[in-house]
């Protein structure tokens, strides 16, 4: 599909009194990315806070009836600091990567917060998000050729050689993008496909067939001019800390960083629930009647995770005797605009307007006698998890016996953006709800499931897991079964906490390396930090850690860091460990990762994630 050109007349003529002109791109070889061994590298940072403002490399350009870029503090009350002003007008700027080889990938970091179409005047027709103009552009000086993104996670190519297309907001638009708040951006175009991030959760990872995308890697190593909006029908737009990469970033990058109060500025200031905390839920004897005792009104955003943890009480009467969930509009329960999409109940039952288009998985069921018995004390674990209109709710419950309840729920509410909230109702029952354990999450991503040699010949200090980064107060939580040698104590996983730098470069230090039998060292370790349970009998202990399930927790709360182990073991038996250090100032990000020694662990990606408590 030919892409329309996006730069206007006057503008481009602008630019073409700024740069000198070029080859015609398309004639020129791409680059020899086979003669180094690739290397990530940032090969330039915007974050606009220097007090004598831009490089004076920067043209600030204004399109005709807008204006110039310009350099503001933050008037959005969210992130704060300093930021590019686009409005009408782009920035032009020498392009960092054409110094630079660019082996395999291109990729951009950033902030991005766009305005909200203003409301329309009586009479008028609703103005729609801008998803067209560009944000970042690679623009060859000659005109024709110029690669660019957009709002609606849109790339677009046209050159010489080619044009290309993808998410053309005139055929879809994929609402990555809400105006009126800030999002962090990831982007990484390789010669097989491209990738895109919001707020560290992965858009789009895909292959792309028909189109070779190792010319948008060529071109935008060997333009000598990057842009910053373009558009003269552009809305307002702010940018913030532009990061420019050569290869491929990781996780560690696309990660969406903390900012503003020392915590992510809408995570933590948003509220996640209303009204003073309640904890309990029914009376303790079981006699709640149905809808007449809830929990808080949780609130859910687009595109989150919340997990719930509760210990389940019950009168044993009924199979619906137990806990039980409503997921529903943002609003309270009878009140203008309140609406249930489910109710859904612990023994596979449920109704609401998006319940019969649902789906329902399950394991464990089918004696109901048992499961009336079992209910009783169980650990319940329930998480909710909205990916666009999409919403899941999966439930385990873990019976005082071993015994466990799996249920799951899919279904499309139809409703991709706005706030959902979720309560929980009591029915002859009584909920119990652990403070520390009710947490947002959002996955990490797992480039490494199974580290260590799988006949646990991994020598110490020889194989690692991919880092954690993990922000000020935010959490780690990793999940995974632990395989041993056997032969020592500390055959098993192995922790490391460090400053956010690779191993054996220039600012790593390591807070404090432990290990699964209560032993450790580093700059931050204290032996008197530890406490346990289960332990004592370390022939037993060698013996049940091969195949032991292992909830690892990275806890930080200011300077502390309280790292969580238990592991359930084949057996039965549980082996729980707790220390804590205090690492830094508490405003650094850290990095975690295991270190193998004669063993190997496989992570369980679905349960690996970072997290912050519902309960600030």
């Amino acid at each position: 599909m030919k892409t329309e050109k996006w730069m206007p007349t006057a503008a481009f003529a602008a630019l073409l009194t700024i740069t000198a002109a070029c080859d015609d791109w398309g004639k020129q070889d791409p680059p020899a990315g086979n003669q180094v061994v690739p290397t990530l590298e940032n090969v330039a940072t915007y974050d606009f806070e220097a007090e004598e403002g831009l490089d004076p490399t920067w043209q600030l350009i204004a399109n005709p009836g807008g204006n110039a870029p310009r350099i503001i503090e933050d008037d959005t009350e969210m992130k704060g600091g300093k930021v590019l002003e686009i409005n009408g007008g782009y920035a032009s700027l020498p392009n960092p990567l054409n110094n630079v080889v660019c082996q395999e990938a291109v990729s951009l970091t950033f902030w991005l917060y766009q305005a909200a179409p203003a409301e329309p005047a009586e009479g008028e027709e609703p103005q729609e998000q801008d998803l067209t103009s560009p944000i970042v552009s690679f623009v060859n000086e000659t005109g024709n050729g110029t690669f660019h993104i957009n709002a609606n996670g849109g790339m677009v190519y046209d050159a010489a050689d080619g044009e290309w297309i993808e998410n053309d907001p005139a055929e879809a638009k994929t609402g990555y993008l809400k105006p009126g708040e800030w999002h962090y951006v990831a982007v990484m175009i390789d010669k097989d496909g491209y990738d895109w991030w919001v707020d560290g959760d992965r858009k789009v990872s895909k292959p792309v067939v028909g189109f070779d995308c190792s010319k948008i890697v060529s071109l935008a190593n060997n333009v000598k001019t990057m842009t910053v909006g373009g558009s003269e029908t552009s809305s307002r737009m702010l940018v913030d800390d532009l990061k420019v990469y050569r290869n491929r970033i990781t996780a560690k990058e696309t990660a969406r960083p903390n900012i503003g109060g020392g915590g992510g500025f809408d995570y933590f200031k948003f509220d996640y629930f209303t009204e003073d905390p309640i904890f309990t839920v029914g009376s303790s004897d079981c006699s709640t009647g149905w809808w007449t005792s809830f929990s808080n009104y949780y609130r859910i955003p687009a595109n989150t995770t919340m997990q719930f943890n509760l210990i389940n009480h019950t009168s044993g009467g009924g199979n619906w005797n137990n806990w039980n969930i409503c997921l529903s509009t943002d609003a309270d329960r009878g009140a203008p605009g309140y609406a249930e999409y489910v109710v859904l109940r612990s023994d596979l039952y449920g109704w609401g307007d998006s319940y019969g288009t649902g789906t329902w998985e399950s394991e464990g069921y089918g004696n109901w006698d048992q499961f009336r018995v079992d209910m009783e004390g169980a650990h319940v674990r329930i998480t909710v998890t909205r990916t666009g209109s999409s919403v899941v709710v999966d439930a385990v419950a873990t019976a005082v016996n071993g015994t466990v309840y799996h249920e799951k729920f899919t279904t499309d509410t139809g409703n991709a953006d706005d706030v959902m909230r979720a309560f929980f109702i009591c029915d002859g029952s009584y909920l119990e709800f652990q403070k520390d354990k009710c947490m947002v999450t959002w996955p990490v991503d797992v480039a490494t499931p199974n580290v260590g040699a799988s006949d646990n010949t991994s020598a110490w200090w020889t194989t690692f897991s991919d880092y954690f980064t993990i922000q000020p107060n935010y959490s780690l939580h990793l999940g995974f079964t632990n395989h041993t040698s056997g032969g020592g104590n500390w055959n098993n996983w192995n922790l490391c906490v460090s400053t956010e730098a690779e191993r054996g470069e220039g600012g790593y230090e390591e807070y404090f390396v432990i290990r699964s039998d209560l032993y450790g060292w580093g700059g931050a370790y204290n032996g008197d930090n530890w406490s346990n349970t289960g332990y004592g009998d370390w022939d037993q202990f060698r013996i049940d850690m091969e195949g032991a399930y292992v909830d690892l927790n990275i806890a930080r709360s200011g300077a502390t860091v309280n790292v969580t182990a238990d592991a359930a073991c084949v057996s039965g038996n549980r082996y729980v460990e707790n220390f804590h250090a205090e690492c830094g100032n508490g405003d650094q990000n850290i990095n975690a990762f295991l270190i193998m020694d004669g063993s190997h662990v496989n992570l369980n990606t679905s349960d690996c994630y970072l997290y912050i408590p519902v309960y600030k």
